[in-house]
């Protein structure tokens, strides 16, 4: 029944619910009454109508000697939460300090089809500032598959300041692209790609790792941890490193 989810929406088991929705009939009641009513065992009725009074749910009155139980008006079940978001308020910091001691699982998220993809781009604008530096392995399907929105997302990488370094596959067309390195704010290393085939993007950004496919369907990965983005950072080093000693010895 939608009255009694909204109830267990607000905290309440079934057995609860049921002997405040009795309550709310009854008007005004002894425990006796709404353990009739509810059909929950007497003993269990006034434990929880005790819990609900506690909760602010209904109020206790007493009348010729007698003890009564009264509903508050549903109305005031707002007031419930709010009360209850105050006391979430109040205690947060002291909880965050104790998640921050912990160490961290790392997050893994999927995202499905180019939609996905341009999320996941759309995450590494939100995650890094001015100043920051994204590390990334990039095939030459970003720039096939993504024309337009690539062109965008430069610009605004561009506007907030957020600098990149990259392998790229050497094509005509990448290498048309990188002629404007200086002012995209991107250095680039460029690769053969039958030495180095790039079969998917990588960028390591702020504490994570997205891992980017496009072909023969389009998904990407997002790796959330310290842990292992400053580990694919020193791998990228070692690879960066690598492959100018490589060019060098080469010319």
């Amino acid at each position: 029944m939608q009255y009694l989810k909204s109830l267990e929406k607000l905290g309440l088991n079934q057995k609860e619910q049921e002997v405040y929705f009795a309550l709310l009939q009854l008007e005004k009641a002894s425990a006796n009454d709404v353990a009739r009513k509810s059909k929950v065992k007497r003993p269990t009725t006034y434990d929880i109508l005790y819990r609900l009074q506690s909760e602010g749910f209904i109020v206790e009155i007493t009348e010729n000697n007698k003890r009564y139980f009264v509903a508050n008006a549903p109305e005031k079940l707002t007031q419930v939460l709010d009360e209850k978001k105050r006391e979430l308020e109040r205690d947060l910091p002291f909880l965050t300090s104790i998640y921050n001691t912990k160490a961290k699982k790392p997050k893994v998220a999927y995202f499905e089809g180019l939609d996905g993809i341009i999320q996941l781009y759309e995450d590494t604008l939100i995650s890094c500032q001015k100043g920051d530096e994204i590390l990334a392995y990039v095939s030459n399907d970003t720039v096939k598959y993504l024309d337009e929105y690539t062109i965008d997302y430069v610009r605004r990488r561009v506007e907030k300041g957020i600098k990149m370094r990259g392998f790229y596959q050497d094509t005509p067309r990448v290498r048309e692209y990188l002629e404007h390195n200086s002012e995209h704010l991107r250095t680039s290393n460029i690769i053969k790609e039958e030495e180095f085939p790039l079969k998917n993007e990588i960028n390591i950004y702020a504490d994570k790792l997205i891992i980017l496919t496009y072909a023969p369907e389009p998904f990407g990965v997002m790796i959330e941890s310290k842990e292992i983005s400053d580990t694919q950072r020193t791998i990228f080093e070692l690879a960066w490193n690598g492959t100018e000693l490589l060019q060098k010895l080469r010319k």
